[in-house]
């Protein structure tokens, strides 16, 4: 682990879960704009993400289809019609 936190016990935790899980590699998120630009990018690439012509910085992802645990009172359905959008699916 070559990043470490100033947070003494974070930084126990991610040693500690790291030993017992053996990962690869950890990255650490650091929330800057250089760190979303690489993960959308690399979200469009793989064909993950669709970047949104009309929207700066804005990507459509598509769940999959046979993707069906989801909360109805969550789910929100986009329209064409602006006075529907974001409205749940439940009434």
């Amino acid at each position: 682990m070559a990043y470490k936190m100033k947070n003494k016990k974070l930084n126990q935790w991610v040693k500690e879960i790291s030993t017992l899980c053996q990962p690869d590699k950890i990255y650490w998120c650091d929330g800057s704009t250089e760190e979303y630009d690489s993960l959308m990018a690399e979200m469009v690439a793989c064909r993950h993400g669709n970047p949104l012509k009309k929207r700066r910085n804005s990507f459509l992802f598509r769940s999959d289809p046979s993707d069906v645990a989801r909360v109805e009172a969550r789910t929100y359905i986009s329209t064409k019609n602006k006075d529907e959008a974001g409205r749940p699916t439940t009434g």
